[in-house]
């Protein structure tokens, strides 16, 4: 019999995006088989802590990583420090032991047990997701030092191979070119991470990591993990959130004191000018000669998500000029 490999998850966060580490973690355990979980969090306040710990309980460690990124020379826009936790995975002695390691990011909202993605067969050192929103506007080509064609994965969802990883160095790697390039990585880690494992990430079943995208998406019961990539759910106007999402981070949420950020509904008007806006995209970008514009109109959210979940299943490695293969061109 084949052993299975030791797998454990985590997320990573500051004090502005702990509270939502904790109960996407929560969720996680709440639908998933027994795994090892962990938030690795920098700068969290006492009271915080505090909730976390009785809202989490045993089921997920809290690991202080603040020394890791002290003098860490990166990029700090928006997401702060912080978004560089995870190209710290090989270095944390925590998880040593462990052959896979799902990272997960804190707008993510799980509905199938973590242990299926972790357990997936994995031949390279990388399982990650199609960014299917850059293949609209492919400018990251020219941006980055990638070979001509070279696909993108979104850093929300991702499963590190810890030992081809560790022997590799590929965050290592990462780590010195997030250091090395700061002007390049507008999108901070995931493209410091881009640049590492170039040629060398999987293809993972994009129902793993469901972004948000108004020229269409799969229905949020058919998504294995929803990724709120637009607007966020605790967001005063929650643009791109399923109603049946918030209702399931209110539940989450219930009796501490971040449920209000929670009392909210969906905004229905929000998301329904903004699909209709996509509608226009072929006639705006054949009047502008927006290429952008005409590739996005083009989009089939039911035939990328079958073609990526076919090469997810013959275990594929991410293919070049993925967007030929989705037809967007």
């Amino acid at each position: 019999m084949v052993s299975l490999p030791k797998s454990c998850f985590f997320l990573a966060a500051d004090s502005n995006y702990f509270p939502y580490a904790c109960l996407a973690a929560l969720r996680i355990t709440d639908v998933s088989i027994p795994i090892d979980g962990f938030i690795l969090q920098m700068g969290v306040g006492r009271d915080d802590l505090e909730i976390a710990r009785k809202l989490l309980g045993d089921r997920i460690s809290l690991i202080d990583v603040s020394t890791y990124l002290s003098d860490f020379a990166a990029k700090n826009g928006r997401l702060g420090l912080s978004a560089y936790i995870r190209l710290f995975a090989d270095e944390l002695p925590e998880f040593a032991s462990y052959d896979r390691i799902v990272y997960v990011d804190c707008d993510i909202l799980f509905n199938r047990s973590i242990m299926d993605l972790a357990d997936t067969g994995l031949k390279a050192p990388l399982l990650a997701a199609h960014d299917i929103p850059s293949y609209f506007d492919m400018t990251y080509r020219r941006r980055l030092p990638l070979r001509p064609g070279a696909p993108k994965f979104n850093s929300g969802v991702l499963v590190f191979n810890m030992p081809l990883v560790r022997s590799g160095g590929f965050l290592a790697s990462s780590r010195r070119f997030a250091v090395d390039h700061p002007e390049l990585c507008q999108a901070f880690d995931q493209d410091a991470l881009n640049v590492a494992f170039e040629g060398q990430w999987q293809t993972m079943h994009p129902a793993w990591n469901v972004m948000t995208n108004f020229s269409g998406q799969i229905p949020f019961h058919q998504a294995y993990a929803r990724h709120f990539s637009w607007g966020k759910p605790w967001s005063d106007k929650p643009l791109g959130v399923e109603a049946e999402a918030l209702a399931i981070y209110r539940g989450l949420a219930k009796g501490t004191p971040w449920s209000p950020r929670f009392d909210r509904h969906a905004s229905h008007v929000g998301n329904f000018i903004k699909r209709f806006g996509r509608t226009f995209d072929p006639l705006i970008g054949f009047l502008t000669k927006d290429e952008k514009l005409k590739r996005r109109s083009r989009f089939d959210a039911i035939k990328t998500n079958d073609l990526f979940a076919s090469h997810a299943d013959q275990e594929l490695l991410a293919v070049q000029y993925p967007e030929k293969a989705a037809g967007y061109t």
